[in-house]
């Protein structure tokens, strides 16, 4: 028995009673010693520095409780009872409590959940008054301050708590959330990075810190946060929707990148009108028009009343020459809204592409008693100007000094179009020149040719421009290659493209194959005529990655048919193929004038390009090209009259509902009271 009390005795003076209020242990501030009642317990005897110090530092550390004067009353009384060594055990006295159990604790989460903001405030600051050196409430207090507005307040305790408790991750969090909140974003990136070091478990963290980069433009760096939190939660609307804007803003990403995530958006919910309509802006920016109208209509069966919607579509119909459609949109539009300038103008426009002068002016003169100095409508009437006055020198003169009294013309290039235009028709090639050049800095930047087809028909600009860059020295090298006019010498010296039309001054032969067509650019074409043919295209120099053919297969005849493209080096017997067989060849049939992108990689090298036709295709061909194209397949329009750059006066959903696309009390509340309290 003696040897068994000894055991007891040891085991229990081994181990420190686990006195804790809101889950901070008291022993750091007791000695331990034991003794033995009159029953053979072993009781543990403590010494105590400071009560007052105990009971100040139990709540220290962040316990709660709704009436203070009556938890300290009691606690002095407790101390008492410990400090006279009172043979109770400590358990019975002061249970084991959780911080979360505790009924102020609870009281501050209830007033901050009914957002009673001054009740939530006035418990925490009690507490702080007692308890000074509390972690937790002085970031629950910040939350408070910050739910209010009030930030030079939740900074203040929030710097507090920080150099209380520097490598605790909450506080950082509130405080990069506040810079959002604030527009300082660089700051916002910079804490919440560092909450995410020490170990922040809030998946909303990495969406701000994405917002906080597309908000500044910085595409890429937003995507790669969008992307983590998606893996965390892959059915994220916001994410998802601010994934898409990333997507087609970035040069690194694809349309298809973009279709995507929109996909997936609409899986979660395909009554979206919004984002029905932006895939219909991407199709159309892919040169799927086709596609487009029907996403268009989808939207506005859903948002009937919706503007923006009608003008995508209607310029949806414009392009695919659907002008009865197209005007009948834009009836509704003005039936909506009577002051509505975008509509009249791209009701002249449409009825100016029918050659309906009397309704293009009737539409122009309602546009005109609808112009601001709003710089969209300024590109509007400007250019309604140019194509009702593009015969008289006087009154293009007119609008040419309206034009140049726009600052930052350079900033707009449907502007710097409309200019180029004048001057050419004013015959000043010089200043033509000029801005055909920076015009052409967009093209290095996107490869977009789509502004050449409105300038393709001034052969004496053309060889304006072929003189003053004197291209004389390589005229023996485009004679081989069977170009002759300025123009086609420009495209392919510049441009790296190769008019198939050239092949005729090379073979007289294949004007049997030579067609005339609007929509190409040099307004000649080669077509099959139903038959079997091949051309060569001898020696053509490539410094870009892909290899691109502007095809228009217009009809299958046969299913006994393909299309074959091949590529051969000239300083190797290397040589790629590629087929379309009939199944291919059938998903270009009726989709109009195309670039089709080779899968076949040929950089730096001479090399040959040929195509050959087999079985029965009523097919046209206009160029092969050098470049990029971020899709395998883009539509060619026929733009008509339409600006290329109308994005310029009428930009996409995400630019038109800012407020509803990238929402401010969206964005603004991602970080919620829970993930303060669970990360605490």
């Amino acid at each position: 028995m003696e040897g068994n009390s000894s055991q007891q005795s040891e085991s229990s003076s081994s181990k420190k009673p686990n006195i804790t209020c809101d889950n901070l242990e008291i022993n750091n501030t007791v000695a331990y010693k034991t003794a033995s009642n009159e029953t053979g317990h072993i009781l543990p005897i403590i010494e105590l520095e400071d009560s007052n110090q105990i009971i100040g530092n139990q709540y220290d550390s962040d316990s709660d409780n709704s009436e203070v004067d009556q938890i300290l009353t009691k606690k002095k009384k407790i101390m008492n009872i410990i400090k006279s060594n009172s043979n109770i055990l400590l358990s019975s006295i002061i249970p084991k409590i959780s911080k979360k159990q505790h009924p102020v604790y609870q009281n501050v989460l209830k007033e901050l959940n009914e957002k009673n903001y001054t009740k939530a405030e006035y418990w925490c600051k009690k507490f702080l008054d007692t308890f000074p050196k509390s972690y937790s409430l002085r970031c629950i207090l910040a939350y408070n301050y910050r739910c209010c507005d009030n930030y030079e307040k939740a900074h203040i305790y929030l710097i507090e708590a920080i150099e209380l408790k520097e490598k605790k991750s909450i506080a950082y969090s509130i405080r990069g959330e506040i810079f959002f909140r604030q527009g300082e974003y660089d700051k916002a990136i910079y804490e919440l990075q560092i909450s995410l070091d020490y170990k922040a478990k809030i998946n909303n963290l990495y969406i701000i810190i994405g917002n906080s980069y597309i908000l500044q433009a910085d595409y890429y760096n937003a995507q790669y946060y969008y992307n983590i939190a998606l893996k965390n939660d892959p059915n994220n609307y916001l994410c998802l929707k601010n994934c898409a804007y990333c997507y087609e803003k970035g040069k690194y990403y694809s349309n298809e990148d973009v279709l995507k995530t929109l996909d997936k958006l609409l899986y979660i919910n395909d009554k979206d009108s919004l984002i029905l309509c932006y895939y219909g802006e991407i199709l159309s920016k892919m040169g799927k028009y086709y596609n487009a109208k029907d996403y268009f209509t989808k939207a506005n069966n859903i948002d009937p009343e919706n503007i923006h919607i009608l003008i995508k579509k209607a310029i949806a119909y414009y392009i695919l020459q659907d002008c009865d459609k197209a005007l009948s949109s834009l009836d509704k539009i003005i039936q909506l809204d009577p002051l509505n300038s975008l509509a009249y103008y791209h009701k002249s426009l449409t009825y100016y592409t029918k050659q309906d002068i009397d309704n293009t002016l009737i539409a122009y003169n309602k546009f005109t008693e609808l112009v601001s100095d709003n710089i969209s409508v300024k590109i509007q009437l400007y250019h309604l100007e140019y194509l009702l006055n593009k015969n008289d020198s006087e009154n293009l003169g007119h609008i040419l000094a309206k034009i140049n009294q726009i600052s930052n013309i350079k900033n707009y290039k449907s502007l710097l179009l409309i200019r180029c235009k004048i001057y050419i028709e004013l015959k000043k090639y010089n200043e033509a020149k000029l801005d055909f050049y920076e015009l052409s800095l967009s093209y290095y930047s996107s490869y977009d040719i789509s502004f050449i087809y409105l300038l393709r028909e001034y052969s004496d600009f053309w060889s304006y421009l072929w003189k003053v860059n004197k291209f004389n020295e390589i005229n023996n090298k485009c004679i081989e290659l069977g170009i002759i006019n300025e123009f086609s010498k420009f495209m392919y010296e510049k441009r790296n493209i190769y008019l198939i039309s050239n092949l005729i001054n090379l073979n007289n032969k294949l004007r049997h194959f030579q067609e005339s067509d609007t929509n190409s650019l040099s307004g000649q074409v080669l077509c099959s005529k139903n038959g079997e043919f091949r051309f060569d295209v001898h020696e053509l120099d490539n410094y870009f990655h892909d290899i691109i053919w502007k095809i228009n297969v217009k009809k299958i005849l046969s299913e006994d048919c393909f299309i074959k493209f091949i590529v051969k080096h000239k300083y190797s017997n290397n040589q790629k193929k590629h087929i379309l067989k009939y199944e291919d060849v059938l998903k270009l049939e009726g989709l109009g004038w195309i670039e089709y992108k080779l899968p076949i990689s040929s950089r730096y090298n001479l090399v040959q390009q040929s195509i050959e036709v087999k079985g029965s295709i009523d097919m046209q061909i206009d160029y092969v090209r050098f470049g990029y194209n971020n899709t395998e397949i883009k539509r060619i329009p026929n733009v008509n009259y339409l600006l290329p750059y109308y994005l310029e006066i009428c930009p996409n959903i995400p630019e038109t509902f800012k407020d509803k696309y990238f929402s401010k009390k969206e964005m603004e509340n991602l970080l919620e009271l829970k993930d303060i309290i669970n990360n605490l």
